[in-house]
């Protein structure tokens, strides 16, 4: 247990402190990130496929840069086309077509998996405007080394993260305390339906909190809508990871964090929530 809560701090300061920075340090360290969860994922499909293209390592910084230098849909849509193509490449010139198809499909799969929502948080922290709460925009504006602090996009950020962590952690403990229906067994044993509940009203509570904490002068009941929508895409990359775990017969994804398992397990959810939440903060923005 202490060691699992020593590794949660960790957690989150590594997930934090780039996000507050901004700038090419927060889309370094999500870069970085998602390569651990890049090889985590090839190790995961090598034991469903056979020959799964390492060159997906290569791709997916890709969709760093084009978010970082704001590259916009041309540049998102070029580096989507490099993702399915060159695995397809790879796959021509293998010395065994068995089994090709799948192998090629699984990997483009997971260079789109990771290297979409990497995009998508990127260019979240990078959105234009300001926010209300002076407490934020200081420590923003302390933590940057000298680039646009983008304020607004920080706001919308940490929403997305803390409204996808406390949804969990709402679905964990009202589904330990009070779960007794199974939600989808066969992917998730310990998933409950009253966990699911906990986790949504959780989510939606944070997503009311968290506008006015963080000055995105939109009213608490908007943001209790963009928290449950936040909940619900997070509860389906919890258990896409499940599936995908379920499907190569392991635990964890891997053993980077101790007491947590690996990367993946850390990101399942966020990697959905990211791209969601730019949605989400694009629509809003217009609306409010």
């Amino acid at each position: 247990m202490r060691q699992r809560s020593i590794s949660a701090v960790g957690v989150v300061i590594v997930g934090l402190v780039p996000a507050l920075m901004g700038g090419p340090v927060f889309a370094a360290v999500l870069a970085i990130l998602c390569l651990i969860g890049m090889h985590e994922y090839n190790a995961m499909a090598r034991r469903v496929g056979n020959d799964i293209a390492p060159i997906g390592l290569a791709v997916l910084p890709g969709f760093a840069l084009a978010a970082a230098f704001d590259g916009g849909s041309q540049a998102l849509l070029g580096v989507c086309a490099l993702a399915a193509g060159i695995p397809l490449v790879w796959a021509m010139f293998r010395p065994d077509l068995e089994g090709a198809l799948v192998d090629w499909a699984l990997s483009a799969a997971g260079i789109l998996y990771l290297g979409l929502p990497l995009f998508a948080a990127i260019a979240l922290r990078q959105s234009a405007g300001d926010i209300n709460a002076n407490w934020l925009d200081n420590l923003a504006r302390w933590l940057s080394l000298g680039w646009d602090t983008d304020p607004r996009g920080l706001a919308w950020l940490l929403l997305v993260i803390v409204v996808t962590w406390l949804g969990d952690t709402f679905a964990y403990l009202v589904g330990r305390a009070a779960g007794k229906r199974p939600l989808i067994p066969r992917i998730s044993p310990k998933k409950t339906v009253e966990g699911l509940a906990g986790g949504l009203a959780g989510a939606a509570i944070t997503g009311a909190v968290a506008v006015a904490l963080f000055g995105l002068g939109i009213p608490w009941w908007g943001g209790l809508i963009a928290g449950l929508l936040i909940g619900i895409v997070g509860v389906f990359g919890d258990l896409s990871e499940s599936l995908m775990k379920r499907q190569a017969a392991i635990k964890d994804s891997g053993t980077l964090i101790p007491g947590h398992g690996g990367m993946l397990d850390r990101l399942d959810a966020l990697l959905f929530t990211w791209t969601a939440g730019w949605f989400v903060a694009t629509l809003f923005d217009r609306w409010f």
